[in-house]
């Protein structure tokens, strides 16, 4: 059921109720009307009937002056005048005015009621005549009752459907924004988020547009933004791969030809001469052999997912510095770490810095020297990494992906982060700031995602 039809049901509803409730007010009041006005009808034909007996004794014929009596109550509305004989039978009765318009029987049976009936004592010089009695009947009463209702029960309905009618006007208008709302949001599914509504109408309306054409703009700017990222990611991996396939050609490639060459040429001695003294061949190929896995093992620590915190925040860095001093051992690299570690969470945070820090350096400033420090004072954890490279104005950006997840990672624990020229000399620096709260934080995400894996 739509909210319209819901809210005009309800106040049909309500109408309904109190039409109810109004009909039986009315129908209590006609009861109430017609017995007062019975009991007022019986009383004055009673009176009417004494005064016209008072000067009964100069009556000359009494047979006369009683028909004359009740010939009086002929039209009455509401009263009846009869004199019956001591058989029973009637010997002459007065009209009832006619109802002017016919009730139906039900209603009359509903509210008519019994009659009422008096007998009004007669002189001595009436004995022998009959009795006079006076009856009510109620059909004009209940004739006027009838069509009161009927005129209020025309109005009530005339007012009920004048106001239906304004309700459903007025709902269809109020709830036409609602529609509007319904079919942008629909159309989000198909245009995509090109849809926006005009900020007309009444403010209220107006603050929910302006709401909706924001949102359908930030959804935009998120959606342009997850595409970018997207395409960060693929020319990261692609570079990731083309790096890969540039060390296995240039750091295993050779060492393999030269452990092959070494190893056909001791072949080949063993033929000419069993004897032959080989140690210095041997010795070359192992060489070649530590040194390919050596470089097989720096190429898989950096495909690993994530970085190896167990041991501590100290022991993960140190390990991260050793696999750039084998790569770039003409760089000095300075290393200050003054906790071990501070929660597994919290360590992994500050390894990514670092890690994404370091890679910038190395990677695009050409340094000669960096220095790395982790340090907490005052409810803060500080990291710092620092080179003396090229300085900002080489081909790093603020905006790369590295940068953006540094950014992400410390806004969601409270942390900031700062990058920019070294303050003596160039190069760069970073600097994040970690709240020592987000220690609890982060401990109590990973409880609560623990818990809910083991259950």
């Amino acid at each position: 059921m739509t909210l319209r039809m819901l809210l005009i049901g309800l106040i049909g509803a309500v109408m309904l109720a109190t039409l109810l409730f109004g009909s039986v007010a009315t129908y209590l009041h006609a009861m109430s009307k017609v017995d007062t006005e019975m009991d007022a009808a019986i009383a004055v034909g009673a009176r009417i009937a004494h005064n016209g007996i008072d000067d009964v004794e100069e009556a000359t014929n009494a047979r006369r002056r009683l028909e004359l009596l009740v010939a009086d109550f002929n039209g009455d509305r509401h009263l009846k005048a009869e004199v019956i004989d001591d058989s029973g039978v009637v010997v002459f009765a007065s009209e009832i005015a006619a109802p002017s318009d016919p009730v139906p029987q039900w209603f009359y049976d509903l509210l008519g009621g019994a009659p009422r009936s008096i007998e009004v004592d007669l002189p001595e010089v009436f004995r022998g005549l009959g009795r006079l009695v006076l009856k009510t009947d109620s059909h004009n009463e209940v004739s006027e009752v009838w069509d009161d209702m009927l005129n209020t029960l025309a109005i009530l309905f005339a007012f009920c459907a004048m106001i239906a009618g304004l309700v459903y006007l007025t709902i269809g208008r109020a709830l036409k924004p609602l529609e509007s709302l319904s079919r942008a949001f629909e159309d989000i599914g198909t245009r995509g988020f090109a849809v926006h509504l005009p900020e007309a109408g009444p403010e209220e309306l107006k603050r929910v547009y302006h709401g909706f054409n924001e949102m359908v703009d930030r959804l935009a700017a998120a959606e342009t933004e997850n595409r970018r990222l997207q395409e960060q990611i693929t020319t990261l991996q692609e570079e990731e791969r083309t790096e890969i396939a540039r060390d296995l050609h240039d750091e295993i490639g050779p060492f393999l030809f030269s452990a092959d060459v070494d190893a056909t040429t001791v072949q080949r001695q063993l033929e000419h001469d069993p004897r032959a003294d080989l140690r210095e061949r041997v010795t070359r190929i192992r060489e070649a052999v530590v040194h390919m896995q050596r470089h097989v093992r720096g190429m898989l620590s950096r495909l690993r997912s994530g970085p190896r915190t167990e041991l501590g925040l100290a022991v993960a860095v140190e390990s991260l510095i050793a696999f750039w001093q084998a790569r770039r051992s003409e760089i000095d690299f300075d290393v200050a770490i003054h906790s071990e570690g501070f929660s597994e969470a919290l360590d992994r945070t500050i390894y990514r810095v670092v890690q994404e820090s370091l890679s910038n350096a190395v990677r695009h400033g050409n340094p000669k020297h960096v220095l790395v420090k982790v340090g907490e004072a005052n409810g803060t954890i500080g990291v710092v990494v620092e080179d003396d490279g090229t300085g900002w104005s080489s081909s790093r950006g603020r905006t790369g992906f590295g940068i953006k997840g540094m950014h992400e990672r410390l806004s969601q624990i409270g942390g900031t982060l700062e990058i920019g020229p070294r303050g003596s000399g160039p190069g760069v620096r970073v600097v994040a700031s970690i709240p020592f709260a987000a220690q609890a934080e982060l401990e109590a995400v990973g409880q609560s995602a623990s818990e809910t894996f083991e259950q």
